[in-house]
């Protein structure tokens, strides 16, 4: 099936946010925000473990406290979650990501954001930079339960739910082997965006029903 055939097949779309939409945390910025937490959690942080301590992923950290802290998980989200509302306020939109949505939404498809990060901060971004009219729905996190996070189906499933749509009727556009995993468990289809050189042969081995490597792919297919 080819791109285009597979979006006039499916009418809702769940786009992932970090990659598709734009860089959440560039370069060395995922660090900044693991630092947000070591600042507000204190003492507490020197007596992490050694691999959570030096994470450089932030959801190293907060799937650390969910787990294992949890008195002290919510503090932990709070300021993952304020570090990617500054980051994605100056964040550039990805490349052909803002025609994409168009030219969905110009086609009859409804948009929901569909994201492992902040849900707040996303709204952040959408209302920035004038999408409100375009996007029909935003499902991230809103709490440290990182069970809820993809590879697990959990938001996918609550988009299609505000959306009543069913499955079959949807596709997810993501830029990782999580969002086809994910995509898989909730039985929807799944277009893997590969945004880095080298990265289509990694999302390949996930068989995805379409790989593209530009969001200006998806404004053609249209």
């Amino acid at each position: 099936m080819t791109l285009a055939q597979l979006l006039e097949e499916r009418r809702h779309i769940l786009l992932d946010f970090d990659g598709p939409v734009c860089a959440v945390f560039p370069g060395n910025r995922g660090r900044e925000s693991g630092d947000a937490m070591r600042r507000l959690l204190g003492k507490r942080w020197a007596q992490l473990p050694q691999e959570v301590h030096d994470a450089d992923d932030a959801f190293v950290v907060l799937r650390h406290f969910d787990r294992h802290e949890r008195e002290l998980a919510e503090k932990a989200e709070q300021a993952f979650a304020a570090e990617e509302r500054k980051t994605v306020l100056r964040a550039a939109p990805t490349s052909g990501a803002l025609d994409a949505i168009k030219a969905l939404r110009g086609s009859g498809h409804t948009i929901t954001i569909v994201s492992n990060n902040s849900e707040s901060a996303i709204r952040g971004f959408v209302e920035l930079h004038g999408l409100d009219g375009e996007i029909d729905g935003v499902v991230g996190r809103t709490r440290p339960r990182t069970e809820d996070l993809k590879p697990e189906p959990y938001l996918l499933r609550r988009a299609l739910d505000e959306r009543d749509a069913a499955p079959t009727e949807a596709v997810l556009i993501g830029d990782s082997v999580t969002d086809i995993q994910a995509a898989r468990a909730a039985g929807t289809a799944a277009i893997a965006y590969a945004n880095k050189p080298g990265k289509d042969r990694a999302l390949r081995s996930f068989e995805p029903d379409a790989l593209i490597k530009s969001m200006d792919e998806i404004v053609h297919a249209e």
